[in-house]
């Protein structure tokens, strides 16, 4: 990439700028990322090429709204929905919409988040862009799930995994595993919510960002398997690592933490509660995972659970 940049050749030096920023993303390098990718958007802007434009204010909305800089993502998507819209076809306005979308949900709007994902996915239909097509219904899949609609959130769920085998949207498969796991304990299906969620977290285990939702998701599974503190273990290690990001917990997730927390907080003592905490703030990333993926559901004996 220096030899790019001493050339002055942009056009070669976007994609390995691209990838740079999505690398340093996943080593949980968060800032770092967004700085590249703000450099990849100004590039795309001197060669005035909308289409890159477009492409980098996406990345961009995505980063801001992980790390909670509300008002950064909706400059970018408003931004980005401008350009898409201009070009008059339907699916440039269902991209527009998805970006969108995905602010209100993490925002917790979520009649907002489902009603512009459903508009989406009407425009977006006939699209031989099945990947985002799969990334709209497990969006949607999300959104029931939250709003406790537990027969949709499953069906968009499966439709999602199917449509999205054999695209590039890989990660589409680790996002719908974690939704299905959560869909299952919500039925109090708690060990096949324990396999779907840690599936999903080997896949995501080198995307450092990802790591901490799947660690709070199995807390939940293993506080409804009457084990708070291997619960408290997993949120010590997830906020250790949110920290250590700087990556929030976002509204939309706030909630249901909060209630996790303060069942775990009920279940132990305060020295219990603290040692079991610090236990989890003491692994690092890949420990945290390890720890995570160490008890299978085949060495779970469920007994009383609700």
């Amino acid at each position: 990439m220096a030899l790019f940049r001493e050339t002055g050749d942009q056009w070669a030096l976007t994609h390995p700028l691209c990838d740079l920023a999505l690398r340093t993303w996943d080593a949980g390098r968060l800032h770092e990322a967004v700085a590249l990718i703000q450099e990849y958007l100004a590039i795309f802007r001197q060669l005035r090429a909308p289409n890159g434009v477009s492409m980098a204010l996406g990345y961009l909305s995505y980063m801001a709204v992980s790390m909670g800089d509300f008002a950064a993502a909706t400059r970018a998507a408003q931004e980005k929905a401008e350009i898409e819209g201009s070009r008059g076809l339907p699916i440039g306005r269902a991209y527009g919409l998805h970006v969108g979308a995905d602010l209100h949900f993490a925002q917790g709007n979520l009649a907002q988040a489902r009603a512009q994902w459903q508009e989406a996915l009407a425009l977006a239909r006939g699209s031989p862009n099945q990947g985002f097509v799969a990334a709209i219904l497990y969006h949607l899949g999300q959104v029931a799930l939250y709003t406790d609609r537990l027969d949709e959130a499953a069906e968009r769920l499966t439709e999602s995994r199917r449509l999205s085998r054999g695209t590039d949207r890989w990660w589409l498969e680790a996002e719908a595993l974690l939704a299905q796991g959560q869909v299952a304990a919500r039925r109090h299906e708690y060990i096949d919510a324990l396999a779907l969620m840690q599936e999903s977290l080997t896949l995501y285990q080198e995307v450092r960002p990802k790591i901490p939702v799947r660690l709070e998701g199995l807390a939940q599974v293993w506080l409804d398997l009457h084990r708070p503190e291997r619960a408290v273990t997993l949120l010590g290690a997830a906020s250790q690592l949110r920290g250590a990001m700087g990556l929030p917990l976002l509204p939309v997730d706030r909630p249901g933490y909060e209630q996790v927390l303060a069942s775990v907080r009920a279940s132990l003592t305060d020295a219990a509660f603290a040692a079991a905490w610090a236990a989890g703030e003491a692994l690092s990333a890949e420990e945290s995972v390890a720890d995570a993926l160490a008890e299978s559901q085949g060495s779970v004996v469920v007994t009383g659970t609700d």
